[in-house]
């Protein structure tokens, strides 16, 4: 019925509850029946303790056939009586682990013993619709009247404790992620107030820029906030500018992931750049181009983002640096433990950052 993902391709184990399996040994099915059904008023108590305990009780023989379960047992996984009895116990168990659950089985038969099965560690169960719950299972020898052992199974369901964890685990996440967006929005209201020369401005400045990490957050929560894929970011932070002149922008690299905190420096770049071009840049005309790469340099170890405009209107580099000019040449790269240049010409705007691949790249 089990399977303990951690002990996948391991050798079975008969002296201790690492890789214990479900299973019963020396069991006849009507051995079996008789224990049940016995006239003697101690075996009747133990037959109805079996058939009324409040959680899922199962009693499998030495070819790993289950013989007996109780009503809990059809409450839990979804079979009647009649489905389960004299199926294999691996029907209990997900398709993925059940050769290696049989092995595991058979070398448990060896030396049954009473004790947890494979406590400390995380059981899984199958039940009759596909789903898996997590389960905790005591396994308990039993002596019949025929001097042969069987193996009693009390099955455990864990899934409100998994669904706890699992919340708990979210809430912790949830609270890193808020500490980590809160300083990242704290340390670009310092920067935008150091170079606004007015509320208005700085109102402005730092609404755009809280739309940008907005932008960001939404591709973090299409992969389940993981690490973000660097195709989708620069994507969702062009996205104003790709709508309307998508044959302007060209895109490309490999498949990449990127940490959050590097991603969202990154994506304000973008977002920076691409409303440069809008304004002021290649994309402020029709004739003009954008194109963004990004590359890996396995000898060098580092990651390359480019962004490269041409064929645009004349640029005159401003003499005023603004935010904007401090988050491309300051603030991500910092950010991104990499160097940064940022290039003005006649020709266009070429922004380039080099950063450490373990630092900003994860390929997992």
């Amino acid at each position: 019925m089990i399977q303990d993902p951690t002990e996948a391709g391991s050798e079975p184990d008969t002296t201790k509850s690492d890789g214990d399996v479900l299973s019963a040994v020396g069991l006849k099915n009507d051995a079996g029946m008789a224990f049940l059904a016995h006239p003697d008023p101690t075996k009747s108590v133990a037959a109805t303790l079996f058939e009324h305990a409040p959680v899922p009780m199962l009693m499998v023989d030495q070819f790993g056939k289950i013989q007996h379960i109780n009503c809990a047992t059809e409450t839990l996984f979804g079979y009647t009586r009649a489905a389960l009895i004299g199926e294999m116990v691996e029907i209990l168990v997900p398709p993925g682990a059940r050769l290696h659950h049989e092995q595991l089985r058979r070398g448990y038969m060896a030396h049954p013993t009473s004790r947890p099965m494979a406590e400390g560690r995380r059981l899984v169960a199958r039940k009759k619709d596909g789903t898996e719950v997590a389960v905790d299972i005591a396994m308990n020898t039993v002596i019949m009247d025929t001097s042969e052992v069987a193996i009693v199974l009390s099955v455990v369901d864990n899934s409100t404790r998994d669904r706890a964890e699992q919340a708990e685990l979210f809430v912790k996440e949830l609270t890193h992620r808020a500490r980590n967006m809160f300083a990242i929005i704290g340390a670009i209201s310092r920067q935008i107030a150091r170079y606004s020369t007015s509320i208005s401005d700085f109102q402005i400045a730092l609404e755009n820029r809280l739309n940008s990490l907005s932008t960001s957050y939404q591709v973090f929560e299409k992969e389940n906030w993981q690490a973000a894929l660097i195709n989708d970011l620069v994507r969702s932070q062009i996205s104003f500018a790709i709508k309307k002149d998508a044959h302007q922008i060209d895109i490309g690299g490999p498949e990449l992931r990127l940490q959050s905190t590097p991603a969202e420096y990154l994506g304000l770049a973008v977002h920076e750049l691409a409303t440069n071009a809008v304004k002021h840049g290649a994309l402020s005309v029709p004739t003009g181009a954008v194109d963004v790469r990004w590359a890996v340099d396995e000898k060098a170890e580092t990651f390359e983002f480019h962004w490269v405009e041409h064929d645009g209107p004349p640029v005159t580099p401003s003499e005023r640096k603004g935010f904007g000019t401090a988050i491309l040449k300051t603030i991500v790269p910092a950010a991104c433990g990499g160097t940064a240049q940022l290039t003005v010409t006649s020709v266009g705007v070429s922004w380039k950052l080099n950063a450490p691949l373990a630092m900003l790249v994860s390929m997992e």
